[in-house]
């Protein structure tokens, strides 16, 4: 298999494949920002962020984090499986939105959470990004999926 070796990036495959998804995760979180930005634009700006590249900076955990939750979830496991992809979004998508909420608490206080709509507002984003996390994770599955197939099928060639 194809897979365990190292590359011309010198990376074997798997850790490519978590560095791609990590990136992946940032640009699905990034258009999922500009999607809410009209409640995240207040977000925000009540916890600080530069208006003018306050999307993407809201993303930005998500590079992270969805390369180390694909890493965890897929390739350490090697299990390529449709519900580990979409378990990738999710998590990848509320971790993401925990620690936003995280540095809210830490702008605010955490009584904040409980004030007026704040914890509507929170749940509605959350619920949103989650379920866009879930949408999200199934194509990279299906990529990752793919790139297995083709190498095996590649390698099996070349036995021959």
């Amino acid at each position: 298999m194809d897979d365990a070796y190292p590359s011309e990036s010198g990376l074997p495959s798997p850790q490519r494949w978590a560095l791609l998804a990590g990136v992946y995760a940032f640009g699905c979180a990034t258009l999922t920002a500009f999607v809410l930005s009209d409640m995240l634009g207040l977000f925000a700006e009540v916890i600080g962020l530069p208006t003018a590249f306050s999307m993407p900076l809201l993303a930005t955990p998500a590079l992270v984090v969805g390369a180390g939750v694909w890493w965890a979830l897929v390739e350490r496991r090697g299990a390529l499986t449709y519900p580990r992809g979409a378990a990738f979004g999710l998590l990848t998508a509320l971790v993401t939105g925990g620690l936003w909420t995280a540095r809210f608490v830490y702008v605010w206080g955490p009584e904040m959470l409980t004030a007026g709509p704040v914890p509507l507002l929170i749940g509605f984003v959350l619920g949103a990004v989650a379920v866009a996390g879930v949408l999200v994770g199934l194509p990279i599955t299906y990529v990752r999926r793919r790139s297995r197939e083709r190498s095996e099928a590649a390698g099996t060639a070349n036995s021959l």
